[in-house]
């Protein structure tokens, strides 16, 4: 087993530990002050990422990146998108990220994290990524209607389970390579899936095909699909208002993080909802 395999099976190992778990887990409202920094000018640089500190209950400081726009406006409600990073051991985890920041321009606020170990962990990390909601919303004019997040290899798994739990609080995910909602789920969250028919360090057909059908049935769709501008997506038939179900099966990039095509198209999606 290679080491960005181990670890990512490690990965898949801790969140499906919890997977059984119900919203209960942690901030059961999902973090979220909604927009408690708004009217105040920004203290920190525009147009880069800055790193910042967070105290989590039980599990202490930590530390998050953000990047607000570079025409931030105080008085204006931004999306928020948080990005999940791949595992990694390097000593910065969290550029393990597709760039969607650099499609948004001055559309929202991104909030990168950081795994407490090389992968995400849903029992140590959930509390962790509630924290980091709470502390953007009351520090920057956020819109809690339009938390949004993408999420790589292990920060897809970690996405998708953070939909599942915290659904009622999530307007929309977009991954790539991974997958794995788990039980427990509550609301509706919109989602867009890229997955390659070739990865062999999350195999499509125990991963891929299996998330994607569950939102398919928790998002009311039909199994019909419409193929959509970005090839190889198709958009699901029939999904509830507001609960879009997106999937973009690639091959040939195996576990790949295909920037290039997903930084736009998850910003496509993600800007639409």
């Amino acid at each position: 087993m290679t080491e960005r395999a181990a670890f990512l099976f490690a990965s898949v190992l801790a969140l499906s530990a919890s997977a059984c778990g119900s919203s209960s887990d942690g901030d059961p409202d999902g973090g979220g002050g909604g927009g408690g920094g708004c009217g105040e000018a920004a203290s920190i640089a525009l147009g880069s990422w800055v790193q910042q500190t967070v105290s989590v209950p039980g599990g202490g400081s930590r530390v998050y990146f953000v990047r607000l726009p570079a025409g931030y406006d105080p008085d204006e409600r931004y999306p928020v998108v948080y990005q999940l990073h791949g595992c990694s051991d390097s000593a910065t985890p969290e550029n393990n990220n597709v760039p969607v920041e650099n499609q948004s321009g001055d559309e929202a606020i991104h909030v990168r994290g950081r795994a407490a170990d090389n992968c995400w962990d849903t029992t140590t990390d959930l509390p962790y990524f509630d924290a980091v909601v709470d502390d953007v919303e009351d520090s920057y004019c956020a819109d809690p209607d339009r938390r949004l997040l993408t999420g790589y290899s292990s920060g897809a798994f970690f996405a998708h389970r953070i939909a599942c739990v915290r659904g009622d609080t999530i307007r929309g995910i977009a991954t790539i390579a991974g997958g794995s909602p788990g039980g427990g789920c509550v609301g509706e969250v919109a989602v867009l899936q890229i997955h390659d028919a070739n990865d062999q360090t999350v195999m499509i057909a125990p991963v891929g095909y299996p998330t994607r059908d569950h939102w398919i049935t928790a998002n009311g769709c039909d199994a019909t699909f419409t193929p959509t501008d970005d090839p190889p997506c198709v958009a699901y038939d029939g999904c509830n208002a507001g609960a879009p179900v997106v999937w973009c099966e690639t091959t040939g990039q195996d576990h790949a993080r295909q920037d290039g095509l997903a930084g736009p198209i998850f910003w496509e999606f993600l800007s639409s909802l």
